[in-house]
């Protein structure tokens, strides 16, 4: 991502000056290029995919995608000159504003407008130009033909970032806090109103692991914990599964938090992450939104059409759940709504901090909140162990066996090609408890799952069934 301010020195540039993953074809557009590496555009498709080798950051290469991820659009002569935006022209029927759509023509243009100027890459020079507003419209007009449209696009994901506000006074949630940071490291909150501060984390930053963001070491670990015999009524044998992988993550606390590794927040005893498209943390985010609460906590965010949005006063949305080849090896994540709830891994900001004080508040004084994060892990749990149960032949196994393959997966310690194996031997349980125990990254992970099944076998809530497929159940 370039920095705006120094947007006129790419002026005169070729793209292979700009991309490092050698997408440099002439022969190509390079107009939402350009634009997506100025803004750090990198949702898909985009130019590592394009490039042979591509390794570097990938930016956005198409016009009608980065018009569809724009918060707000409109036409450009209802534009706030006044903000930094994009600008796009096409022929004016092939766009439906209140869809957010444009259809896939080649007659399609963007550009960067910042303080009055519009910065586009001119494909016919083969390098970044400048144009005024006006001369931008004449020039498309003349070369596209008559009926051009122009429209305005704020930047895809400027909305994520929150105004934090030092004080309560201007800000308008249901539920206000005071974030307070103790010792240069300790992150403690309190509702306002409230003369109690709660413990939300510590910073981590360790540059070697590239870990930066809040962390609970276990000595500090506190609030309501999952058991399963509190929930047996709700959710018959998958709570005892729950409580065995739910020790291994966070001793069953259920106020957890950790915004510090590459899903950048996870949350809960079952420590759901935010990276996973369909999965983990945002099934738990849509449950909250059902929930009456929800706009007290979170006034910003929206359910439209069953998945979450940002919304923002001014008529912007976001939506979070669109899938981005950002990951390692271009695997697909949530990055908008990573970004949301940590909008930087470095440094540690405010609205991580928040969001976190937002959910542990709300665990801790709903029982509602609490109910739905023990149905959503409980719902991941029995989808992905039907998986495995294909995968594996786990029909008619014991509990146990399931317990322990389960919690393999879960943590991602191991693939089935490395299971089957364990499961063919004489003594599978003890060769699925003994998997990587001595590898030390996963030693103390093993170390707790063997502490698990004990104590769970000890009060008698495990080995006694065995799994159906057929049913998808314990029986």
């Amino acid at each position: 991502m370039a920095d705006l301010q120094q947007l006129d020195d790419l002026v005169g540039k070729n793209i292979n000056k700009i991309c490092r993953n050698t997408f440099h074809d002439p022969a190509q557009n390079h107009c939402a290029h350009f634009a997506s590496h100025v803004l750090g555009l990198d949702f898909s498709f985009n130019c590592k995919g394009m490039a042979e080798g591509g390794r570097e950051d990938g930016a956005n290469i198409r016009v009608h995608e980065m018009f569809a991820q724009c918060p707000k659009v409109g036409r450009w002569e209802d534009a706030d000159l006044s903000r930094t935006q994009l600008i796009f022209v096409t022929r004016a029927g092939n766009v439906n504003l209140d869809r957010k759509a444009m259809v896939n023509i080649p007659k399609k243009h963007v550009g960067i407008f910042h303080k009055g100027k519009v910065y586009h890459y001119g494909n016919t020079a083969d390098q970044v130009t400048t144009d005024t507003p006006s001369s931008f419209r004449t020039k498309f007009d003349r070369t596209y033909g008559p009926g051009q449209g122009y429209f305005f696009g704020w930047i895809p994901g400027e909305n994520l970032q929150l105004n934090v506000q030092p004080t309560a006074a201007s800000v308008s949630a249901g539920r206000k806090f005071v974030l307070e940071r103790e010792d240069g490291k300790r992150w403690m909150a309190r509702e306002t109103g409230d003369n109690a501060s709660f413990f939300v984390g510590n910073e981590m930053n360790d540059a070697r692991r590239k870990f930066h963001g809040l962390c609970v070491p276990v000595a500090k670990y506190w609030g309501p914990q999952f058991k399963a015999k509190d929930y047996l009524a709700d959710l018959d044998h998958w709570a005892v599964l729950l409580e065995v992988s739910g020790w291994c993550e966070s001793q069953n606390r259920m106020v957890l938090v950790n915004t510090y590794d590459r899903a950048k927040f996870t949350f809960g005893f079952y420590q759901l992450a935010a990276h996973t498209p369909g999965d983990n943390l945002i099934l738990f985010f849509r449950e909250l939104a059902t929930l009456p609460a929800f706009q007290d906590y979170f006034p910003e965010l929206k359910l439209v059409n069953g998945r979450l949005h940002r919304v923002s006063k001014d008529g912007g949305a976001s939506d979070l759940e669109l899938p981005m080849e950002t990951g390692p090896g271009g695997e697909t994540n949530l990055q908008l709504f990573m970004n949301y709830l940590n909008p930087n891994r470095v440094p540690i900001d405010e609205q991580e901090v928040l969001h976190a004080a937002r959910l542990i508040h709300w665990t801790i004084n709903d029982p509602a909140a609490r109910l739905a994060q023990v149905r959503v892990a409980a719902a991941i749990l029995q989808r992905k162990l039907a998986v495995h149960a294909r995968k594996l032949g786990l029909d008619g196994r014991s509990d146990t066996i399931c317990a322990i393959v389960s919690d393999i997966f879960h943590q991602g310690r191991g693939t089935y090609a490395q299971v089957r194996p364990l499961l063919a031997g004489l003594k599978p349980e003890e060769a699925l408890l003994a998997f990587k125990e001595t590898q030390e990254a996963y030693r103390e992970r093993t170390k707790n799952l063997r502490h698990a099944i004990s104590k769970a076998k000890e009060a008698g809530l495990l080995g006694k069934k065995r799994y159906s497929a057929a049913a998808a159940e314990f029986v």
